[in-house]
């Protein structure tokens, strides 16, 4: 009796790895017939979506190949980042290796492989020049947002970064594509969809030079109506004040997350990032201006080579601007490849990276909490989630400016639910 294939996914890494792992399953489905299995033990083919960011992802990456190799039957496929730029951390292991530049074709490459019948979903078909991998958004990431991928790449080539060797040039997946996705998104109920690339700011540059941008796109988004926009990672590389002021439109939500990297301009221009501590300070305050109650998230490097005690009080100043209210930090990892990794004389001992981490963290949740406390009191539309508090069994929702709260009873999940924040509702423990 011959098998019937059944495919589990597991990512590591962003939001933007998330996303194509669920198109490149929905693509196994459509193109197959091939429905996912709950738990990896039950999949006869199992799909890693790698990161390399850092070296610690690239070791869960190998660790989590190693382990379904070990642990089921399965046959299993290794793609994203890791299996582009260092495919030979799996070199000895029985896995099937696909870089991020054959993607888009990987269901068909693995249905060959495997003697799997290939019949081309229709939805696929006459598709514009210059479109990204995935064409079709995937609805299945959440049953509450919907996530959108507008644009792939980087073109900034930071000193640390591994990103560019990984992903490629900065690329802008074509605005008829997005809106008509949107469009799609929009009549199955959603009503958040999240904008997700590699470098946001790009969008557009490469197709339409200065004629289409992220400010216009946001605008049409909003013009389907029916959902609010919500906008991931924004490099402040090619970020400008007015390019904020575009989008602080009514339907974006005031929620933001800046890679900030350091406070230090020396350490900036080690890093290549061409910007200096004041014009990040410049940015936060245009941010503060223009949405009001906003939420503001900051990517933090720590021990980058040469990194003095003098510099991480700078980054540390920095951070304690207003408009920051979270931070998400990363210690220094020197990728193989970059320009950093050969900093070597002026490498940050563990010890101290680890402190100054541990610090950063704390100063977070601190600072987070006190964000949390100046809304009580406010007005708020929450999107009702999946997910239940453990202790009042209520669902959990999210707020425009990023607040996880206890919803109303009787609360729908993927409703936008009018409410008062209030301490007692304020998830406080929750992201």
């Amino acid at each position: 009796m011959i098998r019937k294939h059944t495919i589990y996914g597991h990512t590591l890494g962003c939001r933007l790895n998330a996303y194509e792992t669920e198109a490149l399953l929905e693509g196994f489905r459509l193109n197959c017939g091939i429905e996912r299995a709950d738990e990896p033990e039950d999949a006869s083919i199992i799909l890693v979506n790698s990161c390399a960011v850092t070296g610690r992802s690239t070791a869960r990456s190998r660790k989590a190949v190693r382990y379904f190799l070990r642990r089921t039957d399965a046959v299993v496929i290794v793609t994203g980042c890791v299996a582009q730029v260092a495919p030979e951390e799996f070199g000895d292991q029985n896995a099937i290796i696909v870089p991020n530049t054959d993607k888009s074709h990987l269901v068909e490459t693995i249905a060959a492989l495997l003697n799997i019948e290939y019949s081309p979903d229709s939805t696929e078909q006459d598709i514009p020049s210059g479109a990204l991998f995935p064409i079709n958004a995937p609805e299945v990431i959440s049953r509450t947002r919907a996530f959108l991928k507008i644009q792939d790449g980087c073109d900034n080539h930071c000193s640390y970064c591994i990103v560019p060797l990984a992903r490629g040039r900065s690329r802008s997946q074509p605005r008829e594509l997005v809106l008509s996705q949107a469009e799609k998104l929009a009549s199955a109920g959603f009503r958040e969809i999240l904008l997700t690339g590699v470098d946001l700011v790009r969008y557009g540059n490469d197709l339409y030079g200065d004629d289409y941008d992220l400010t216009k796109l946001v605008r049409d988004l909003l013009s389907i109506g029916g959902f609010r926009v919500r906008l991931s990672s924004m490099e402040p590389i090619g970020l400008s004040s007015n390019m904020i002021k575009g989008i602080a439109l009514p339907g974006v939500c005031r929620h933001m997350h800046i890679p900030i990297q350091s406070g230090s301009d020396r350490i900036l221009r080690r890093m290549k990032r061409m910007y200096s501590k004041k014009d990040i300070i410049g940015l936060l305050d245009k941010c503060m201006e223009l949405f009001p109650g906003l939420a503001l998230g900051a990517d933090i490097i720590v021990g980058f080579p040469g990194e003095t005690s003098e510099d991480f009080q700078e980054t540390v100043d920095l951070i304690s601007h207003p408009a920051v209210t979270y931070l998400h930090v990363f210690p220094f990892s020197a990728r193989p490849g970059t320009p950093a990794a050969s900093y070597t004389e002026d490498m940050i001992h563990n010890e101290t990276i680890t402190e100054r981490a541990v610090y950063l963290r704390s100063f977070s949740d601190e600072i987070k909490r006190k964000f949390r406390n100046t809304q009580v009191g406010k007005n708020a539309l929450a999107l009702v989630e999946a997910r239940h508090d453990k202790s009042s069994g209520r669902l959990i929702g999210m707020t425009d400016n990023y607040i996880p709260v206890l919803t109303p009873d009787g609360s729908r999940e993927g409703e936008l639910v009018s409410m008062i924040i209030r301490d007692d509702n304020i998830c406080w423990d929750t992201r």
